[in-house]
């Protein structure tokens, strides 16, 4: 089997190019890459140009799977509504799928996806909660979505879409986010700062769980749409003190004054549970890994 993966440098691509080679064996594992030091698979690249190629690209190669996670991605909400940045997951999905057309064998199409597709509410989130983006990130990536479904329709090709959510774990620093702002807070003795009574609900799942849900799908017999997501919601007051706790920090929890009202994201993961993974890892076990990880790294 020849596999195809684009975004093999980033904080999920990292972890899923490993668990391929090490299932698949690295020399089926082929990257589209803007970079010529991929680690060890440097044979095995093909580079992006940017995403500007033709639709001729991959004439010599006969891919069996492609598993597109390469995109955009906020590293802060204020990056949610870049124009030029969530235009350009549409752009270049397009220019990938025209390349695609002439892969005789192709399969399956994986696209990574996220829950940012999803209306904004309060109640449990499931792959039946209305799709109304809140941002053009989110539209961005419903749209490649759906230019991804009607190509594999039209051709007969199998696709999965899998939604991904609050994903945590070791290479997330990059990101702006509350779980490795407060982390490396913690292990800098820092007060971890929480906008707002840090009574809302969130959930976690960890990136090992969603690097194997990833892999797990390109066996998958049916084309369907998949939230990967944990399903045990904790309040930010509990996060935030469970990550002093295993830091072993000296860290105080402060709040501040927000009109922001609360918002939960819990979501109903059975369908990942059923189809894809058998158990997930446990929040302090994750945390435990992510928080080495950033003390070495810090």
């Amino acid at each position: 089997m020849k596999i195809l993966i684009t975004g093999a440098s980033g904080f999920i691509g990292k972890k899923v190019l490993d668990k391929l080679k090490n299932k698949y064996g690295a020399s089926n594992i082929w990257i589209l890459s803007g970079s010529r030091n991929e680690r060890e698979a440097e044979d095995n690249i093909i580079a992006s140009l940017e995403y500007r190629f033709d639709d001729n690209y991959f004439d010599r190669f006969d891919f069996d799977v492609v598993i597109h996670i390469g995109a955009f991605i906020p590293k802060s909400s204020g990056d949610a509504n870049n124009i030029t940045a969530s235009t350009s997951n549409i752009r270049n999905t397009e220019t990938l799928i025209n390349a695609l057309g002439k892969c005789q064998n192709l399969k399956k199409i994986i696209f990574i996806s996220t829950i940012d597709v999803y209306q904004e509410m309060d109640e449990v989130l499931t792959e039946l909660t209305p799709t109304i983006p809140q941002t053009l990130y989110g539209w961005s990536k419903l749209y490649c979505e759906r230019i991804i479904t009607t190509f594999c329709t039209m051709k007969g090709i199998q696709y999965d879409i899998l939604r991904l959510g609050h994903v945590y774990g070791e290479g997330e620093e990059k990101y702006r986010k509350v779980m490795p702002v407060m982390v490396k807070s913690a292990i800098k003795n820092e007060d971890i700062q929480i906008y707002g009574d840090g009574e809302a609900l969130r959930t976690f799942i960890y990136i090992d769980d969603v690097a194997d849900a990833i892999v797990n799908t390109v066996e998958l017999a049916d084309s369907d749409v998949i939230n990967i997501v944990g399903n045990k919601a904790v309040t930010i007051n509990k996060l935030a003190s469970l990550i002093v706790n295993l830091a072993e920090s000296e860290s105080g929890i402060i709040h501040i004054p927000t009109e922001n009202q609360n918002r939960n994201l819990v979501f109903d993961n059975k369908k990942l549970m059923s189809t894809l993974l058998s158990a997930l890892t446990p929040l302090d076990e994750g945390l435990r890994n992510e928080i080495n990880y950033m003390k070495r790294k810090l």
